[in-house]
């Protein structure tokens, strides 16, 4: 048998951090994904991408992993949000908050092969893949998970279980933690766009009769479109020819951006909040979208649960994982980030909520709100920081180092 200090279940963009976090920290790592991880290489207007808030930013600093990414992503220098048909507007600018950026955008598929790339070179991560996860056992000093690769059977045991395998996690059904799960009876449609002129780092939230619309900026002269509608007209949008889509999105969004130049391929996902309604089980816990996964409405998925990572490493930091001291470490943990996550499950669901009610009057109130947002510089600065991820505490890692 096997024996490891972590064992991390799923090789995401969450679960591969975590792994490259810990074994910064000089932990013995082991990590189980059950499918057999290949990157893909998208067409360039076909590719998924992510949005990094600067917390995100600074953890990935922190780990030494942002040197390398930089140059593959698009500055967020500015926000304009608006409502289609109303006059309310509000700018959000780097330049207010003395950054060089909110943020940035880069395609998931470059992300993904670059960590994964990290963590397969890394002597102390030991990567499994693919790997089905058969049983999993929790004594008070350690969790023993069975699972099979190809034809072999085989048992590891460690002091502490991450559970990063997603919104459907198998483990937390295994722990005995329940979830929530709430149909926002949405859809989100997501393509790229290439436009003609240059791009200028402003990432754009239009809030309109159907659902918010969402373009960030790109490398190349590209952004990435998220396009919330109700599932029948997200399925009409997916249905429609380029050109006829293209005109959907001028008529809600206007021509800010000018013409498109290329349109990429459209895709669409169901939106579902998922929530469990606990973190920590004795040695496991849950992380990334196996605790919470998101509307894309405020783009917070990802940094939510790498602000996760940020705060468990902090507590684990100097700790003997095999001790009797890691259960009520983890319960630290877990009352600690429980801010941080309903704050921003709130924001998300608020949105959503506030920018899908259809009413005359609210129409009107919600434009009034955004232009007297814009010309409040404290509160907009204050609602800028809590979307970077400060809202709620701060990691070291959210500040650019590593806890010794």
């Amino acid at each position: 048998m096997k024996t490891v200090e972590i064992c991390i279940v799923g090789g995401g963009l969450v679960g591969l951090t975590a792994a490259i976090a810990f074994s910064q920290q000089g932990r013995s790592v082991t990590l189980l994904e059950a499918t057999n991880l290949q990157p893909d290489d998208p067409a360039e207007l076909d590719a998924r991408s992510i949005a990094l808030s600067y917390s995100t930013v600074q953890i990935l600093q922190a780990l030494g992993l942002w040197q390398d990414l930089q140059a593959q992503t698009a500055a967020i220098t500015n926000i304009h949000v608006s409502t289609a048909g109303h006059f309310g507007v509000t700018r959000l600018n780097a330049d207010d908050l003395a950054l060089a950026a909110m943020g940035y955008v880069i395609e998931y598929h470059i992300l993904m092969r670059y960590l994964l790339g990290r963590v397969r070179q890394d002597s102390r991560i030991d990567m499994v893949s693919p790997a089905e996860l058969q049983s999993l056992e929790q004594t008070e000093d350690h969790v023993t998970l069975a699972y099979q690769q190809y034809d072999k059977k085989k048992v590891l045991q460690a002091s502490l279980l991450l559970v990063a395998d997603g919104a459907q996690s198998s483990i937390r059904q295994k722990l005995g933690i329940q979830a929530e799960t709430v149909d926002y009876q949405q859809t989100a449609v997501i393509a790229n766009v290439k436009i003609q002129q240059a791009a200028t780092g402003c990432a754009y939230e239009r809030f309109t009769a159907d659902g918010p619309l969402a373009l960030l900026p790109l490398p190349n002269q590209r952004y990435a479109l998220v396009w919330t509608n109700t599932p029948e007209r997200a399925e009409h949008l997916m249905q429609l020819s380029e050109d006829d889509f293209s005109d959907q999105i001028y008529t809600k969004f206007g021509y800010r951006l000018g013409y498109f130049s290329q349109l990429g391929s459209r895709n669409s996902f169901e939106l579902k909040l998922t929530r469990a309604n606990r973190l920590v089980a004795n040695r496991a816990v849950l992380i990334g979208n196996a605790a919470n996964t998101l509307h894309p409405v405020a783009g917070q998925g990802f940094n939510l649960a790498l602000r996760d990572v940020g705060l468990l490493f902090d507590r684990v930091a100097g700790l003997d994982l095999q001790s009797e001291m890691l259960p009520p470490a983890l319960l630290q943990y877990e009352a600690e980030r429980s801010q941080d996550q309903r704050q921003t499950v709130n924001m998300g669901n608020g949105l959503v909520e506030l920018f899908s009610n259809k009413l005359p009057l609210l129409n009107h109130l919600r434009a009034a709100a955004l232009a007297a947002l814009d010309l409040c510089p404290v509160v907009k600065n204050e609602v800028s920081w809590q979307g970077m991820g400060y809202g709620s505490g701060c990691s070291s890692l959210m500040r650019g180092r590593k806890r010794e």
